[in-house]
């Protein structure tokens, strides 16, 4: 029997690896509320190990029951490390929030995601799977909440991209903002992979629109041994490269049958593990802070050329969210792009002078009441709420699948789900899911 009032907390590991996000939110009818958050650190040591086994993946078409077979890297070991800081930060989060743990009707994880070939991505050669590591059971037994997860598996099995899952969040947030006047209207996530909802009448569109934290993270650590570009540090004291630009739009974001992602219709979803890190990214010949400004530009220039797929062209309102986003260079470059104030590639001119909005209001979505911060944790949290009511999170207009589609599925404390990772995993085609 549905009721009125839904108590679930959301909880996101992204690609970058640098955080555990977690926030317990309320649902009432379609007000949506952020009662507390809480974010934990992510151990250097554990997302190295993260990233030693996303490369082996790559190397494998995502073969994880190989990977995890092989006893030398102590999979079972990184996993149970993954679970046990996620059900800490929980924990931890609960008790600062002073909510009864009774109170909470459960808890929406979406793993960690190590491997992603969605049907936009995959050759005839390969069958699409995504590939999300952790087990709710053993977060529900440690926590003795009910958990929700795995939940991007059926969308994947019913012929969608299984991303993104953010638009109908976003739909949800919308319905409020609309009473005050501000539709339509975009949300605009930078993380490691961008992704942009649009709301509009009734309806939303989403796509992924490729790298954006993810090559300027890849220069930092790799020539600067920082995480990332903080602050535009580096970035504001380089000059964009127009030649290394066009370089990457061509030739950084190729699917496995070497087409463009950047110029396929949506819907579409990216992956960081068959981003391209092309040589004139790392030729030193080029200035480390030319390189990174146009690797910064690059992130806004793709982000707001996917608005030629957009049925509505450009709305005023942007709301932005996602880590990236605080890099200063790169919220000024997507503006000025917007407003028609940036220098494209010669070959887009006619595309961005269509895309060109003066009036567009480019603002964070915490003006607007809604944390940027935990958006993306908020969003499991509402997909749990809707996996209980049984409601549709993605549909076709938002990840391609044959008809809508309700995600994820529901372990309670002291069941006995083996699952270690999702059901759409390499291979879910041919084996049983009995991946304990």
């Amino acid at each position: 029997m549905k009721k009125n009032t839904y108590c679930c907390i959301g909880i996101m590991t992204g690609n970058s690896l640098d955080a555990v996000d977690t926030v317990i939110t309320e649902f009432n009818n379609t007000k949506i509320t952020d009662l507390a958050a809480l974010s934990t650190p992510f151990p250097i040591n554990l997302a190295d190990r993260f990233r030693n086994l996303k490369n082996l993946l790559a190397q494998n078409n995502g073969n994880i029951q190989k990977i995890a077979s092989d006893t030398t890297l102590h999979f079972k070991e990184l996993h149970d490390n993954y679970i046990n800081l996620i059900a800490q930060t929980v924990n931890e989060l609960i008790s600062q929030s002073g909510i009864k743990q009774k109170d909470i009707d459960a808890i929406g994880f979406h793993g960690q995601t190590c491997y992603h070939l969605p049907p936009s991505i995959a050759s005839h050669e390969h069958t699409p799977s995504t590939l999300q590591i952790g087990s709710g059971q053993m977060l529900a037994d440690i926590t003795n909440i009910p958990v929700a997860f795995d939940f991007r598996s059926d969308d994947l099995m019913n012929g969608g991209e299984a991303a993104p899952l953010a638009p109908i969040h976003n739909k949800h947030l919308a319905l409020s903002l609309k009473s005050q006047g501000i539709f339509p209207l975009a949300f605009c996530n930078g993380g490691n992979t961008g992704n942009i909802s649009l709301v509009y009448d009734d309806k939303v569109k989403g796509w992924d629109t490729g790298p954006f934290n993810h090559l300027i993270d890849f220069l930092t650590r790799n020539e600067k041994n920082e995480p990332c570009d903080f602050n535009g540090k580096y970035g504001k004291n380089g000059k964009i490269n127009l030649k290394l630009l066009k370089e990457l739009f061509e030739q950084t974001v190729l699917n496995e049958d070497s087409q463009n992602f950047i110029l396929k219709n949506p819907p579409k979803s990216a992956d960081p593990a068959w981003y391209k890190i092309i040589p004139s990214l790392t030729n030193n010949s080029i200035p480390f802070e030319d390189r990174i400004r146009t690797a910064e530009f690059f992130s806004a220039y793709i982000f707001a050329f996917s608005l030629k797929f957009s049925p509505i062209g450009t709305p005023e309102y942007f709301l932005v969210f996602g880590g990236g986003w605080n890099n200063p260079v790169i919220m000024k470059d997507f503006a000025n792009l917007i407003h028609g104030k940036a220098p494209v590639l010669p070959e887009h001119q006619e595309i961005f002078e269509k895309i060109k909005n003066p009036q567009t209001k480019i603002n964070w979505s915490d003006d607007y009441g809604y944390s940027g911060k935990y958006m993306e944790a908020r969003i499991f949290a509402d997909m749990a709420k809707c996996l209980i009511t049984q409601e549709p999170f993605s549909y076709p207009e938002t990840t391609g699948c044959h008809t809508p589609t309700i995600g994820g599925i529901f372990v309670h404390p002291n069941e006995h789900n083996p699952q270690l990772w999702s059901r759409a995993a390499y291979g879910w085609k041919n084996v049983s899911n009995d991946n304990e």
